[in-house]
């Protein structure tokens, strides 16, 4: 299956429209397939992409919590909680952006090397 939000349940209305995962979201009371995803199943996505990595999910969690906001803060905190091989990935990305990295950018990053994509 395609690593797109149609990996999970849409929710009921009024914010989705309760489409089971693999199906395309639906408008106009069910009678016509959405182009694209309802916000709120993008939303459950993105939570269960990053709920199934770790130390991603330690970096959403003190986002989430306004305590870091930086790659390099992200980094530290990693290798705070033990996780030094995805501390030393953010850190070399951050080197390499010259610094310019966020925290959420970081969590992406983490995502997607687990997800065997390109770091």
């Amino acid at each position: 299956m395609e690593n797109t939000p149609r990996r999970v349940d849409c929710p009921p209305p009024p914010a989705g429209c309760a489409a089971t995962a693999g199906e395309p979201c639906l408008s106009h009371g069910g009678t016509r397939t959405r182009h694209g995803f309802h916000q709120a199943r993008t939303a459950a996505w993105e939570t269960a992409r990053i709920a199934a990595v770790p130390a991603a999910q330690i970096v959403a969690d003190a986002v989430a919590a306004r305590t870091i906001r930086s790659g390099k803060q992200a980094a530290t905190l990693l290798a705070e909680h033990g996780h030094t091989a995805e501390a030393a990935r953010i850190q070399s990305a951050v080197i390499h952006r010259r610094g310019l990295m966020s925290a959420k950018q970081a969590i992406d990053l983490l995502v997607t090397v687990a997800e065997g994509g390109a770091a």
